[in-house]
């Protein structure tokens, strides 16, 4: 029997806003002149972070924009594409969410998506209508052997496959394009991934709360572009949540599938048995957060620590430290110079940071 855990890894959905110009007519002002102070301010220094707080949630206000989009705003939480003006283009909507995979995990979609909704309509105005352009599904697992013979045992809807190697044993396998497809999918060692990027330590909380071998996770996850989705009548953000199950049974049943090798003519072969299980993991899916915010961060923190430590000792050795106290006590005098030379200081730095993980201070309210 496998283990499995199953969530939306990322969303990304178009808003169409009314009276857009109208309605967003202040805080279009207000982004048009912090945006003049972020240029202005990272001119001058590469590393400067031009951070803005708007009704209770805070972000990072990039220097530059992207096509389409003058503005984008970031935190922990959210990415937000914000156009200046309502384009002409019948399709175009002047907003666009990324909710971050994060978020996802530690909320759920529907906390995390009544957030962001919310805050949108205060701050530009009412929605007209939400269209979802990209989805991610994924499924984490232990106990299936993905890689052996693996070139003979996948059939589906895709057209092409590559296979990645990590010390002579493949650690990914990937189905279709991701420039050129509707649907693209990724089978990795998510255990492995973990182990070399020391990043989202938080995962292992996860397993192991489903009883998992946190030593052999592989993710199996499938990007879905909005052409597909609209070919399936997918367009909001409530069609997903209602359609969950019919996307991940597409996907793993007629786009992808393995099979056990028992025929020289792959249609001929029985479905994996592990897969067909695997086909489940949508059936019962819980849109409640699987992790708090707070033990993500925690963790996130302690991943840093081997990093802060090759940076110190570094830092120890070429001011011919002998001991952790004594390079702590030079690092103090050296940090401290530096902040005044960039007349900042590292409370204002602190609480910057804070703002950016802890500012979103409608998911407290929730």
């Amino acid at each position: 029997m496998i283990n499995k855990v199953s969530n939306i890894d990322t969303i990304n959905v178009l808003l169409n806003i009314e009276n857009y110009e109208e309605s967003a007519k202040e805080v279009l002002k207000q982004l048009k002149e912090e945006k003049e102070i972020a240029i202005l301010r990272s001119n001058s220094n590469p590393e400067y972070k031009h951070i803005i707080c708007i009704n209770d949630m805070c972000f990072e206000l990039f220097s530059v924009g992207r096509i389409g989009y003058a503005y984008i705003l970031q935190n922990n939480d959210y990415k937000i594409y914000v156009s200046q003006y309502k384009s002409k283009q019948k399709n175009f909507s002047p907003i666009q969410i990324r909710i971050s995979s994060e978020c996802l995990w530690s909320d759920g979609i529907t906390k995390a998506w009544g957030i962001i909704y919310n805050w949108v309509v205060e701050t530009f105005g009412n929605i007209i209508n939400d269209k979802v352009c990209r989805l991610d599904l994924c499924c984490h697992v232990d106990n299936i052997d993905f890689i052996t013979n693996c070139s003979q045992i996948y059939k589906g809807k895709f057209k092409e496959y590559n296979f990645n190697y990590k010390n002579s044993s493949i650690n990914q396998l990937t189905f279709g394009s991701r420039k050129s497809n509707n649907i693209y999918c990724r089978i990795y060692n998510k255990s492995l991934e973990i182990r070399e990027k020391k990043q989202k330590l938080w995962f292992y909380d996860i397993w192991s709360i489903n009883n998992m071998n946190i030593e052999n996770v592989w993710n199996i996850e499938f990007e879905l572009k909005s052409e597909f989705l609209r070919s399936a009548n997918i367009t909001t953000v409530s069609d997903v949540k209602s359609r969950l199950q019919d996307l991940w049974n597409y996907c793993t049943t007629v786009w992808l599938v393995k099979v056990d090798r028992t025929n020289k003519r792959i249609e001929r072969c029985p479905i994996n048995s592990d897969w067909l299980e695997l086909q489940n993991a949508y059936n019962e899916f819980c849109s409640k957060g699987l992790i708090t915010r707070s033990k993500q961060i925690s963790d996130d923190a302690k991943s840093l620590i081997p990093t802060i430590v090759g940076y110190i000792s570094s830092y120890g050795a070429k001011r011919k430290r002998k001991t952790l106290d004594d390079t702590f006590s030079i690092m103090l005098v050296d940090i401290k110079s530096y902040l005044r030379f960039k007349n900042s200081t590292f409370e204002k730095i602190i609480d910057e940071k804070k703002s950016l993980l802890f500012g979103n201070n409608r998911n407290q309210k929730q």
